[in-house]
C-alpha cells in the first residue's frame, strides 16, 4: 500500500509539472471611464498560471505610467510609477497576444518591472518612456519583433496591435485561443488573442 501511494504522488507530481506555466498577454486599453475618473489609453501585461520550478500560482498585471494625469504631461518629464489594476479593469481592456513562458522568462518580466519601479523621478515621459516603451522592453525580452516607429509612442492599441501582426507572420505563431506549451529554454477573452511560442 505504501508503494502504491508513493507511486501515485510521484505521478501527480509527473502531470503537474508538465501543466505547470505561466502565461503573458499583452492588454490595451481605451479611452474612457473607470469608477469616478478618465483613463486613457493604455498598454499593460497580464500575468497569469503557475511556475515549473516550484509550482507557485502567479496573477499579477503591470503597466507604467504617470502618477498623476495633467496637461502637464504635455510639456516634459513627470512623476511616473508602475500600476496593478483591479480585475474589472483588465476585463474592460483588450487582449492582443498571449503566449507562454518559461520561468527564466518570467524572472526576466519582473526584473524590467523592478527597473522600472526603481527609475529616479520624474521617470515618464509621454513621447520617450510611457506604458508604449514599457511593454515594448517586456516584448523584447520574450524575443518578440517590437516595433520601433515612433508613429506607435502613444498609441499602445496600435502598437499592440502591430506587434501581434508581426507575430503572425513569424515561425513562431501556433493558433488562436488558448496559448500552448513553451519550447524548453512566455486570459484572452477574445477570439483576437493570437498566441506566440518563444525561446530556444
Amino acid at each position: 500500500m505504501h508503494q502504491v501511494l508513493l507511486t501515485a504522488l510521484f505521478f501527480f507530481a509527473l502531470v503537474s509539472g508538465a501543466c505547470a506555466e505561466v502565461t503573458l498577454t499583452f492588454y490595451s486599453h481605451h479611452f474612457g471611464t473607470y469608477g469616478l475618473g478618465v483613463t486613457f489609453p493604455h498598454a499593460h501585461v497580464v500575468l497569469s498560471g503557475t511556475t515549473r520550478a516550484d509550482a507557485k500560482p502567479v496573477k499579477a498585471n503591470f503597466g507604467f505610467t504617470a502618477d498623476t494625469i495633467s496637461p502637464s504631461i504635455l510639456w516634459g518629464s513627470v512623476e511616473g510609477a508602475v500600476v496593478s489594476m483591479p480585475d474589472d479593469y483588465i476585463a474592460m481592456s483588450q487582449p492582443h497576444l498571449s503566449l507562454p513562458i518559461s520561468d527564466e522568462q518570467y524572472r526576466s518580466v519582473l526584473a524590467i518591472v523592478d527597473r522600472w519601479r526603481k527609475y529616479p523621478q520624474p521617470s515618464y515621459n509621454l513621447d520617450t518612456h510611457n506604458c508604449v516603451t514599457f511593454v515594448k522592453e517586456i516584448a523584447i525580452a520574450l524575443r518578440l519583433p517590437a516595433s520601433n516607429n515612433v508613429k506607435f509612442i502613444r498609441n499602445p492599441k496600435e502598437f499592440l496591435e502591430d506587434l501581434q501582426l508581426r507575430a503572425s507572420k513569424t515561425n513562431r505563431i501556433l493558433a488562436t485561443g488558448r496559448p500552448q506549451r513553451p519550447i524548453p529554454s512566455a486570459q484572452p477573452h477574445t477570439n483576437k488573442t493570437k498566441t506566440v511560442k518563444t525561446g530556444d
